[in-house]
């Protein structure tokens, strides 16, 4: 492949905050939330200015969910962020994705919480024309995926599953052959090829195999149609996680994932990714300091939003006046793991005794996201983790059948554990890999 390098921002989740973003139903809108809704235009502007300011790199890639939630005001905003970004010299070319049209546009006032205007899918090409339609080669206008050539011989495929033409988040018959015959064009006319998709093709770690919505659905069939034409590497987004994974097909051909975290959300990373000859270039940037009246660092910001989100979704699961409910709130709001290992009969490390288990939770939570997972068998996180799957082994056994599907054996047990911990032999965040078979670390 010739020589390439690029950003790629994914999952900006613009939202126009003149719409409406504060009071008390925003409040409890963001009990759940992972990523930053009134600040995101900020955090946007931020990122733009300093990519703007790189003169060595001069595209910019974004695979989706460019707004917050479809809002045509949201949309009318961020294209003008990208007109400046474009303004500076960049090359810039996006597809959009489920969170960017529909019926589900809402703004938050007071304790009011408000419908405002969405976009309809169709609109969506000509809104974003200059990022993508307009110098295509290619587009399919069921799904508006398009096929661009964005550096010399090399081409960038970028699949829209998540349209009204395609089931969602799926490349189906169809759209697998559009797909073909651009792979086919491209190796007539000499051209590399690499892929832009919302959604992952990989699993970005090994239980969300298990998650419906979390990868593309029939994934193995998609990856080997894509290694198997000469497809190197893929850039997606969606599950706002740092990942990077290998997939190697029956035919011995490897693609690899590159998966990048919500920009204006806990790990809110973007990336620069070079690509020279058969080395391929991950580096990982933090979404940059912006004007906010707080002591602490943005990145704190995001940590603790990101953990305050998925305590609540755990205890939200025990919301009611039963008697019973509140009862399983109160334990879990307050059991540490040391008693909740006296209970199961399960030895743990003295380090992490006092901790209460919903703080590990969020903490083995974010730092699934944010890559590189450090629990590990000989961490006594993980090694308590892999006690209590051992204790539960004689349920596990009867669970694990049920979720075996199209003759794909599920080790679920296995499958926690390498989702804890980073057994890949390189980083999720910045790496240096080969496009045949070979990693450097």
């Amino acid at each position: 492949m010739n020589s390439v390098s690029f950003y790629l921002v994914t999952d900006t989740h613009y939202f126009e905050p003149s719409l409406g973003c504060e009071g008390a139903a925003y409040d409890e809108y963001m009990k759940r939330e992972q990523y930053f809704m009134a600040e995101s235009r900020d955090i946007v502007r931020a990122t733009f200015d300093e990519i703007a300011a790189d003169n060595s790199v001069d595209l910019v890639l974004i695979p989706g969910d460019l707004s917050k939630n479809g809002e045509i005001e949201s949309h009318k905003s961020f294209i003008k962020e990208l007109d400046k970004l474009k303004d500076s010299g960049k090359k810039i070319f996006a597809i959009t994705a489920g969170h960017d049209y529909g019926e589900t546009s809402r703004a938050y006032v007071g304790d009011n919480v408000l419908d405002v205007e969405g976009t309809p899918f169709a609109s969506l090409r000509e809104f974003y024309k200059d990022y993508g339609y307009s110098q295509a080669i290619a587009v399919d206008d069921s799904t508006l995926s398009y096929v661009a050539e964005i550096a010399p011989k090399i081409r960038l495929l970028a699949i829209n599953c998540d349209s009204e033409g395609n089931p969602k988040g799926e490349v189906d018959e169809r759209l697998e052959g559009w797909i073909k015959i651009q792979l086919d064009e491209a190796k007539k006319d000499g051209c590399s090829v690499f892929v832009m998709c919302h959604y992952p093709l990989i699993p970005s770690v090994p239980v969300f195999d298990l998650v419906g919505d979390a990868k593309l659905k029939n994934w193995r069939r998609t990856a080997s149609l894509l290694a198997d034409n000469g497809v190197k590497f893929i850039l997606t987004g969606h599950m706002h996680i740092q990942s990077i994974n290998e997939y190697v097909s029956e035919k011995g051909n490897k693609i690899i994932d590159i998966c990048t975290s919500c920009l204006v959300g806990s790990p809110a990373k973007y990336r620069k990714i070079s690509v020279e000859g058969n080395s391929l270039k991950v580096e990982s940037k933090d979404t940059p300091e912006f004007r906010i009246n707080t002591s602490e660092s943005l990145q704190e910001l995001f940590d603790k939003q990101f953990i305050y989100s998925i305590q609540n979704r755990i205890l939200g699961l025990f919301n009611g006046d039963k008697m019973l409910k509140k009862l399983g709130r109160k334990i879990i709001s307050n059991i540490t793991v040391g008693a909740l290992g006296r209970l199961l009969w399960i030895k743990t490390d003295k380090s992490i005794r006092k901790i209460k288990l919903l703080d590990l939770a969020g903490n083995i939570g974010i730092s699934i996201f944010k890559g590189d997972m450090p629990y590990g068998a000989g961490t006594p996180e993980g090694d308590a983790i892999a006690r209590v799957f051992k204790r539960f082994r004689f349920i596990i056994r009867k669970i694990e059948p049920k979720l075996s599907k199209n003759g794909i054996k599920v080790n679920l047990t296995d499958m926690i554990l390498n989702t804890v911990s980073n057994n890949k032999g390189y980083s999720d965040n910045n790496a240096v890999l080969m496009l045949d078979n070979e990693v450097e670390k």
